[in-house]
């Protein structure tokens, strides 16, 4: 719940011209002294008293939000609470609107969830009815289409350039995006690797920490990668081992994390030519590797969500503020950017 203002222009007082003016419009409506409350002497005022919600009023936290005035009108007819209004002012001006195209809907049991929306209710309900999850994980999981096939209901990313843009199977690139910061790295294979150069700054001092700590290197194997290419990559998984087992492991062009600039693959050159890290090796990259803005993308037992095998090397760059949050509260980039930057 937020913190409600409340004008100095209603605020009660036991003196002076407010008490009289307050005393006076109770009067001339004929509203008893032990009714009285900001949100009444509010109402009375602007001449949107309606005897049918006296009782509601004394429930109603009065704001000073430029919406309050429409929220009243709006909802108190459709047979809305004041605890209910209370929790409506807190919802964003886009849910409010779509809130009040419908008929009275019981939204309590959402009031404490910030990232609740007025879309997606019907969705909530039926996903909770099948899946045996908190309410909180339903919200989450719905708002980033998990109860929805993948590759269905996507979206196109609005800034391809920004460090958090969502890439998966319900998020897409612009068609053949490609950063125009790109930088070369030198890669595990004596080849140039290319990447944001965000990423490779990043990358290089995440090198020089991981050698310093426990002895290794780690170099990277590919970064960024052009739709075209992802488009080979694909479908030469798909002719091996056919769409479903493909779409578990490789991105369809333009799903392609790769194509930010922002992914890096790593490998540690002193392990088998068919392993890309040890034990010992993950274990500092998952518990250190947000020092440096990055995170583990694809990790382990959280491939429901991700929507691909763990992939233990994959890193993606992120911004160390949400690197830190991500790697304290153990959340995958989907699930941040639905509690932390989607607005509803």
């Amino acid at each position: 719940m937020g913190i409600y203002t409340i004008s100095t222009k209603y605020l009660l007082k036991d003196n002076g011209t407010n008490k009289k003016n307050d005393t006076s419009l109770l009067k001339k409506y004929n509203i008893s002294n032990s009714y009285k409350s900001d949100t009444l002497l509010y109402v009375l005022e602007k001449d949107l008293y309606n005897e049918a919600y006296l009782e509601e009023y004394a429930k109603i936290n009065y704001s000073d939000k430029n919406n309050f005035a429409d929220v009243l009108k709006s909802f108190l007819p459709k047979g809305y609470t004041g605890e209910e209004i209370n929790y409506i002012m807190n919802l964003s001006q886009n849910n409010i609107n779509k809130l009040k195209n419908l008929e009275h809907t019981d939204i309590s049991a959402y009031y404490q969830f910030k990232n609740f929306n007025v879309d997606n209710l019907k969705r909530y309900q039926d996903y909770q009815a099948t899946h045996d999850y908190p309410l909180d994980k339903v919200i989450t999981y719905v708002n980033i289409n998990l109860d929805l096939p993948v590759y269905t209901n996507t979206l196109e990313a609005k800034d391809g350039n920004d460090y958090l843009v969502l890439v998966n199977k319900y998020n897409s690139l612009p068609n053949n995006y490609q950063p125009s910061d790109l930088d070369y790295v030198n890669g595990q294979y004596q080849n140039k690797v290319p990447m944001r150069k965000v990423a490779k700054e990043a990358l290089e001092k995440l090198q020089q920490a991981v050698t310093a700590e426990i002895g290794i290197t780690l170099n990277p194997t590919t970064a960024f990668r052009n739709q075209g290419f992802q488009s080979t990559l694909y479908n030469n998984y798909v002719n091996k081992d056919g769409v479903e087992a493909a779409d578990t492991y490789s991105a369809r062009p333009g799903f392609s994390e790769h194509q930010t600039g922002l992914a890096i693959d790593l490998k540690n050159p002193a392990t088998p030519s068919n392993r890309r890290l040890n034990e010992s090796d993950y274990a500092w990259l998952k518990e250190n590797a947000y020092r440096f803005g990055f995170i583990i993308r694809f990790p382990g037992g959280k491939e429901f969500i991700t929507g691909y095998q763990e992939e233990n090397w994959h890193i993606r760059y992120v911004g160390e503020e949400a690197a830190k949050i991500i790697h304290d509260n153990d959340l995958t980039l989907e699930e941040y950017v639905d509690l932390y930057v989607t607005e509803y």
